[in-house]
C-alpha cells in the first residue's frame, strides 16, 4: 500500500479502511473539506474508525491527515489545492466564504470542461432555424439571460413555459432544423425529459445545462455541458451556470466575427438614434 501517497507504512487495512482510501483517491478536495464526522458518514462508518485510519497511514490524527492530502493536491493543481484549502478554514455562510464557493465551483466546472462539446454547442446555436428554451424555477433566470445573449446575434429564440400542456402547442411546430437547450441541473424536470423523449421523433438537436454526467447521452443529438454547483445538500448558486453560460457565449461571438461585430454596431447606433426618447 506504500505506493499510496498519503500512506507512510506499509501496513494492513481493514476492509472499512480501504474503503475510505478509495474515496480519498477519488475525491481528495471534498475529503479536505470534510469534517471526520462527514467522512465518517459518507462511507457509513464511525468517527474512532476514521481516526485509527488516520493513525495506520501514520499520522497523528485526522487533522494531520487531512493536510497531507491537501499539501498534495496543491502541488498536483496549485488553484484547485488553495481554494480547497480557502474552503477549509472559511465558512460559505460568509460574503466572502461564499464567493471563494462560487469560484471553487467554477473552477470543478472547468476541470470537466471538453472544448469540443462546448465547441459542438456553439455550432448548434449558429445552425439552428429556431432555438427554443426550457428552464424553471430559479434556472429561468439562466434562460433569460441566454435568450438575451443569442438576439444580439441575430438568433431567434423562443422562451418555453416552464409547466402545463402549454408546452405542447410550440413542440408540435418543431422540426429537426431547430434547437432546444434544457436547464435541468440536479434534477431532470418532467418537461424537460418529454422534450428529450420528443427529440428522438423529430431529431432536432438539445443542449443539456446539468449538474449531472450524462454518459449515456448521443453526442450527436444531444449536447450535455457539465456545470458543478456544489454538493446535493448545499445552496446552489446560479454563478457557475452563469460563467459557462457567457463562455459560450464568447465562443459564438468569436465564429461569427465580423456579422457579431456588424450586428453589436447596428445595435449601438439604434441606441443612439433614440437616446432622447428612451434614456440609455
Amino acid at each position: 500500500m506504500t505506493d499510496i501517497y498519503f500512506v507512510k507504512s506499509d501496513v494492513h487495512f481493514t476492509k472499512t479502511e480501504k474503503k475510505i482510501i478509495e474515496y480519498i483517491i477519488a475525491s481528495p478536495q471534498e475529503f479536505i473539506r470534510r469534517s471526520i464526522g462527514e467522512v465518517a458518514r459518507c462511507i457509513g462508518s464511525s468517527e474512532p474508525t476514521v481516526s485509527r485510519f488516520a493513525r495506520h497511514c501514520g499520522y497523528a490524527d485526522f487533522k494531520e491527515l487531512k493536510n497531507a492530502v491537501l499539501q498534495h493536491v496543491s502541488e498536483e493543481n496549485p488553484p484547485a489545492g488553495k481554494l480547497s484549502s480557502t474552503l477549509g478554514n472559511e465558512s460559505a455562510s460568509t460574503p466572502d466564504g461564499f464567493l471563494r464557493r462560487q469560484q471553487y465551483c467554477i473552477e470543478r466546472t472547468l476541470e470537466f470542461l471538453d472544448d469540443k462539446i462546448l465547441d459542438n454547442a456553439a455550432d448548434a446555436i449558429l445552425d439552428a432555424e429556431t432555438i427554443y428554451v426550457y428552464a424553471k424555477g430559479a434556472s429561468v433566470s439562466m434562460a433569460d439571460l441566454l435568450k438575451f445573449r443569442l438576439n444580439r446575434f441575430g438568433r431567434r429564440v423562443i422562451l418555453l413555459p416552464a409547466g402545463s400542456s402549454e408546452l405542447f402547442e410550440y413542440m408540435n411546430f418543431f422540426t429537426e432544423k431547430d434547437l432546444v437547450i434544457l436547464f435541468g441541473f440536479q434534477k431532470t424536470p418532467k418537461e424537460a425529459s418529454v422534450l428529450l423523449d420528443y427529440q428522438k421523433k423529430i431529431h432536432y438537436k438539445c443542449i443539456f445545462f446539468t449538474s449531472r454526467l450524462y454518459h449515456s447521452l448521443d453526442h450527436e443529438t444531444v449536447i450535455p455541458l457539465y456545470v458543478f454547483r456544489g454538493e446535493p445538500s448545499e445552496y446552489h448558486s446560479m454563478a457557475a451556470p452563469a460563467a459557462l453560460l457567457d463562455a459560450l457565449v464568447v465562443m459564438l461571438g468569436a465564429k461569427l466575427k465580423e456579422t457579431s461585430s456588424g450586428q453589436l454596431d447596428s445595435l449601438y447606433r439604434l441606441k443612439e438614434h433614440y437616446k432622447t426618447e428612451i434614456p440609455r
